[in-house]
């Protein structure tokens, strides 16, 4: 189901991102997958929502990534920097940044249970 609203701008691309931090927000990416049994691989389809979060302590660049709701990671620094003015110009007309995202990873016995994401983004200096 989309989550795209009249207050949502969808960021069309095929620039693959990773998401940074991702290793910190497993609750929420695990509550959002869904159980993951042992030998399963996930690989979600979904969308994401990217907000700036220009109050963040540690990086006044920041850009949140939201899966249903859902705080997963941030934007890593140097694209933050990249989409940070376009995001920004966004925020400032109401709306919001929405693009397809994925979500993946193994179970227990891949070396690592982590989940990662993954999302899909027009070159931030152009058309792609």
């Amino acid at each position: 189901m989309s989550a795209q609203s009249e207050r949502t701008t969808l960021l069309v691309g095929g620039r693959l991102v990773n998401v940074a931090g991702e290793s910190h927000y497993q609750k929420a990416l695990r509550e959002i997958v869904g159980p993951i049994g042992a030998g399963r691989e996930v690989a979600l389809d979904t969308e994401a929502v990217l907000v700036p979060e220009a109050s963040n302590p540690h990086d006044s660049n920041a850009v949140m990534v939201q899966i249903d709701g859902k705080l997963v990671g941030y934007l890593p620094r140097d694209e933050a920097v990249a989409y940070g003015p376009a995001l920004a110009d966004l925020t400032r007309r109401g709306r919001t940044g929405l693009c397809e995202a994925r979500i993946a990873g193994r179970g227990g016995e891949s070396g690592t249970s982590n989940l990662g994401v993954f999302l899909r983004l027009p070159d931030p200096h152009g058309p792609d």
